[in-house]
């Protein structure tokens, strides 16, 4: 059977919201003429989200759930279900009903609007307290800067794509992958549309600053060389500061001025340079880090089992070392 809309949802920990969410995607998305499917991977749920799956798949035939090995991280569950969508277009959502399966039709109708935009992101008034405010606004200035996102633009995790998009995302090979910058360099015409944002219903969220700060930094690092660029940049300025000091203090000499000797300048441009080496050799270190990853290839993402009724039949199977 062919299918109009696939909608990925990696889940953890996602129990109580899954059989409202599923419910509320059916209603959403019934009165129209989409065929659709629901992909929800588990990554690895230490609570009984795989057991409240199983049996949400004898009530959803449009269900397909699959259960991974070990927790991967929300990015690596996403591509897998990416990989196991069908549909000609694929959205992606969090299991949390924080992203309202109501406003998936308005960003489903806006491709079909914009036959030449590739992928639509859904955007909202920012207004989850200081520090996931502030954690947005520095992570969408760290993205401009390191990926030339345009001024304006917001990431977010509900999206919808056209399916050679999500066939280049996961095409990419990368081990760490970073969602949002590797769609900005798989599609050129990404657009956001203002959708409604809705507070948890269940549980407390999980993210911390410590999860945002790790976010901004792997977008920095992960996805970009910028701050090896910089540190370049850093080395050829220090350079040419060095050779005009030498050129000044050469001509002081030639002048007949004396140069008093001082032990503070000398201590504090060691230290200074001293330390910028020894940053500059531990941003080196973490790419290397980072390329040993990319070279041993570990698979992205394993797979335990798949529940998959699509076309009337049961494909239940175990897979193991996906991609």
């Amino acid at each position: 059977m062919n299918v109009d809309l696939s909608v990925v949802v990696p889940t953890y920990r996602g129990a109580l919201s899954l059989p409202e969410l599923l419910g509320r995607l059916a209603e959403a998305l019934a009165p129209g003429a989409l065929r659709y499917e629901v992909v929800v991977v588990n990554d690895a749920s230490p609570d009984d989200t795989w057991a409240a799956l199983e049996k949400l798949c004898a009530q959803h035939p449009e269900l397909v759930a699959i259960d991974l090995l070990s927790n991967h991280g929300q990015a690596r569950a996403t591509l897998c279900g990416m990989a196991y969508a069908r549909g000609s277009l694929v959205a992606t959502m969090d299991d949390d009903l924080q992203h309202p399966p109501e406003e998936l039709p308005a960003l489903v109708d806006a491709l079909e609007q914009h036959l030449d935009w590739d992928a639509v992101v859904g955007s909202w008034k920012r207004d989850e307290g200081v520090l996931r405010d502030l954690g947005s606004r520095v992570n969408e200035a760290v993205d401009r800067f390191a990926h030339g996102t345009p001024r304006g633009f917001r990431h977010s995790a509900f999206r919808v794509m056209r399916r050679p998009v999500v066939d280049a995302l996961v095409a990419h090979e990368t081990r760490t992958p970073v969602l949002w910058s590797m769609l900005g360099q798989s599609a050129a015409r990404v657009r956001n549309v203002e959708v409604a944002h809705r507070p948890r219903p269940y549980g407390r969220s999980g993210f911390r600053f410590r999860d945002g700060m790790t976010t901004v930094l792997t977008s920095f690092f992960h996805a970009s060389t910028l701050p090896l660029r910089a540190i370049s940049a850093f080395g050829i300025l220090c350079s040419l500061l060095s050779f005009l000091l030498g050129l000044v203090f050469a001509g002081r000499w030639l002048s007949g001025v004396q140069t008093p000797p001082g032990w503070a300048s000398s201590f504090i441009a060691v230290v200074f340079f001293g330390g910028a080496t020894l940053f500059g050799v531990g941003l080196i270190g973490e790419y290397v880090s980072l390329v040993m990853q990319e070279v041993r290839r570990p698979p992205r993402y394993t797979v335990r089992t798949v529940v998959d009724e699509r076309d009337g039949e049961d494909e239940s199977r175990t897979v193991s070392n996906q991609r």
